[in-house]
């Protein structure tokens, strides 16, 4: 358990979670009408962070500052400042660590020739912690939509492994022609206010916010909530869909909830993007764990979906709400339409009880569920530490790089090589799986690698692994897929966004590719890094792996930018005297 002793919340409704609270609270909406924003060809229904109000609250702070920021960077320092006041932490302490979700940071800077560190979400990182004078290297995280969700699980990982006493999480993302031309070409949004969990539901709402919230392992006088335990999950079933059996919510809510009486549950805070096939997928998960009478609730009809942050600027709110009492209404919802039961919250209500669960959900096959908990009139409980294991092994590697092919230690010839690696591969060693063919290059690349190296440790694909976790990282993100994409909406005479190369601009795809593909239904993380880090990836292994249900992780390095690639992978586990002992002198 750890303790929020700080937060912060900028969006169009407010630069203060105060503010933001009573605007929710009052039944006031961000969401407006936009036409001809970004130079989209079509409008759409969202809410966007006025740009002179942002310039006129962070001016006085930006007075020693010499280094230019952009818009999402300004929103993420702004968030801090205001989140510190209440905190009151030394932010460049060693024992301080900053991690930050976002799912495409600057894409708003990107053109083709660009080659400026900006569209880097490292560099947006960088940007923050160098302001704040931080010099531990931030944790960044672009897990699609559960971002922030997740942000929040690394905290808790950091704290209770003690490698960190204090860590801030912020999270933010901007709307651009990028994001917005994106979600259109999914059909996704709605031309206007969203409505989650009714029956007339057509779509969700984009948003624009930055978030932060301060986590430590002591409470202080005003901290009154504690984050007890977070999941995150797969339901390895499609990169762009929910799951019809809501496998991988109902796990991590399975997850989090096995320790308590879920009758002592004041509400859910769901996802409820107000799209048919997500609130049906929730639905069905809190049917499937016995949780359908608990009261529910969206928020993102006050905010739209706003993606980096959402998990976070959510998890503030529900825990001011549930601190005064209240359930804060699910605005949208006046006839509740859903296959099966659920009980969305249609006025704001009082409550009692001491817990509430947010869960969210995201491309590539991610949830997430958190479990929080009021403590305004507990004392402080030091924080329980786990065990970091201590005798994590490596049971398989494969490296992909410089046209050479290495698993386990054993180059592989490959057979009538072409200019495209990874076809060639596949194709010399007598992979079949349709799906490969639809893939980006960064998942074609991480896929090829991890097929062979499953296949070498006799892992069976079509049994269903629980009990495996992945995680991936890299430098570039997605950017190479980015640019792809960009080609298609940069003019209106050629404007032709496509769904199919718009998903992959989110780097965990690959992670979720690998999980479709091997019914991996554990944890999958996506972590971006300036440069190849095996202490981070050591750090990271390591915290997974503390979870006892977690016996094997995939991981490691899974770069493709501009034509250059470099895969070095690793199967890890605890349950083995096999293999070589897993520390950093052994990362590839």
């Amino acid at each position: 358990m750890i303790y929020c002793i700080g937060h912060n919340i900028i969006s169009p409704l407010g630069f203060t979670s105060e503010a933001n609270y009573e605007a929710v609270v009052n039944g006031h909406s961000a969401l407006r009408l936009h036409e001809g924003t970004f130079d989209l060809p079509e409008p759409f229904f969202g809410s966007v962070i006025d740009d002179d109000s942002l310039e006129n609250a962070i001016a006085p702070y930006l007075k020693n500052n010499i280094f230019p920021l952009t818009k999402i960077e300004k929103m993420l320092i702004l968030s801090v400042i205001k989140a510190n006041d209440n905190a009151n932490i030394d932010l460049c302490d060693k024992r301080t660590a900053f991690v930050i979700s976002t799912t495409k940071g600057n894409v708003s800077y990107l053109s083709e020739n660009n080659n400026d560190d900006k569209i880097f979400l490292w560099h947006t990182a960088e940007m923050v912690c160098r302001f704040f004078g931080n010099c531990n290297e931030p944790l960044v995280i672009s897990n699609a939509c559960i971002s922030g969700a997740a942000a929040q699980m690394e905290a808790l990982r950091l704290i209770e492994n003690g490698i960190y006493d204090n860590v801030v999480v912020t999270g933010a993302d901007v709307l651009s022609k990028f994001i917005i031309s994106g979600f259109q070409s999914f059909k996704a949004l709605s031309s206007e206010c969203c409505q989650p969990f009714d029956r007339d539901r057509k779509g969700l709402n984009l948003g624009e916010a930055s978030a932060t919230m301060i986590f430590s392992a002591k409470k202080t006088p005003t901290a009154t909530t504690a984050l007890r335990k977070a999941s995150v999950r797969n339901d390895a079933r499609h990169i762009s869909a929910p799951s019809i059996e809501a496998e991988g919510l109902y796990n991590a809510l399975s997850d989090i909830t096995e320790d308590i009486d879920i009758n002592d549950i004041s509400f859910i805070n769901a996802h409820g993007t107000a799209t048919i096939y997500n609130d049906e997928m929730e639905a069905l998960a809190l049917n499937r764990t016995g949780m359908q009478h608990i009261p529910v609730n969206s928020l993102k009809a006050y905010f739209g979906h706003t993606l980096g942050a959402a998990g976070i600027v959510e998890s503030i709110l529900s825990a001011m709400a549930l601190d005064k009492g209240t359930i804060l209404k699910s605005e949208g919802c006046i006839n509740t339409g859903a296959k099966h039961e659920i009980h969305p919250v249609l006025t704001t209500i009082q409550c009692s009880k001491r817990y509430f669960i947010k869960m969210i959900s995201g491309f590539g096959g991610s949830n997430a569920a958190l479990l929080f908990e009021n403590v305004r009139d507990k004392d402080n409980q030091p924080v329980i530490k786990n065990c970091r294991c201590q005798n994590l092994r490596i049971i398989s590697t494969g490296i992909l790089s410089d046209n050479k092919l290495i698993i386990n230690d054993k180059e592989i010839h490959i057979e009538n090589l072409v200019s495209n690696i990874p076809d060639s591969i596949y194709r010399s060693m007598k992979i079949s799986y349709p799906k490969y063919f639809k893939m980006d290059m960064l998942s074609k690349v991480g896929f090829i690698v991890s097929e062979l190296m499953l296949r070498d440790a006799g892992f069976d694909i079509e049994t269903k692994k629980k009990e495996m976790a992945i995680a991936l990282f890299n430098s570039s993100a997605s950017s190479d897929d980015d640019i792809a994409y960009l080609e298609s909406i940069k003019d209106k005479d050629s404007y032709y966004p496509s769904p199919s190369i718009f998903v992959y601009t989110l780097p965990n795809i690959v992670a979720g590719e690998i999980a479709i593909r091997n019914k991996i239904l554990g944890e999958t993380s996506f972590f971006i890094s300036k440069n190849y880090n095996p202490q981070m990836i050591y750090q990271q292994v390591c915290n997974i792996m503390s979870k006892p249900s977690t016996k094997y992780i995939l991981c490691g390095w899974c770069e493709y930018f501009k034509g250059h690639y470099d895969v070095r992978l690793m199967i890890v586990t605890k349950d083995s005297e096999k293999g070589i002992l897993f520390n950093t002198n052994n990362i590839l």
